[in-house]
């Protein structure tokens, strides 16, 4: 079992994973903010991170540097989840420590195997 962290601004998008990944046999905490999240991410420990890129305030590109700048954090692999798919961002997101990709509207299958593989790398 893993330990998941979630962040993401959409709570449906939080039961809809959470549910999912819990079926799956893991553990999942959701954080609603990049800054949450990285808050989160230094008191617990984390098996991986999943980071939507568009939320108010710190997105997910931001959130995730800020996640790799940090020496509590650096080495948690971080999988981006986003409404639009990984051609149409920067290659930068994925050479910044980025495990994988996950596209809105969740699929469930996709989701626990894109886990599953983030997990074994």
């Amino acid at each position: 079992m893993a330990k998941i962290l979630l962040i993401d601004d959409d709570i449906n998008i939080h039961q809809i994973v959470s549910l999912f990944l819990e079926n799956a046999g893991h553990s999942v905490a959701c954080v609603a903010s990049g800054q949450g999240g990285l808050d989160y991410a230094r008191h617990n420990d984390i098996d991986l991170i999943i980071l939507d890129l568009a939320m108010p305030g710190m997105d997910g590109i931001e959130t995730n540097r800020a996640l790799k700048a940090d020496p509590q954090t650096a080495e948690i692999p971080v999988m981006i989840l986003s409404v639009h798919d990984e051609t149409e961002f920067p290659e930068s997101i994925c050479n910044e420590g980025c495990v994988g990709f996950i596209i809105k509207p969740v699929n469930m299958n996709q989701l626990v195997a894109g886990v599953e593989e983030a997990l074994a790398k």
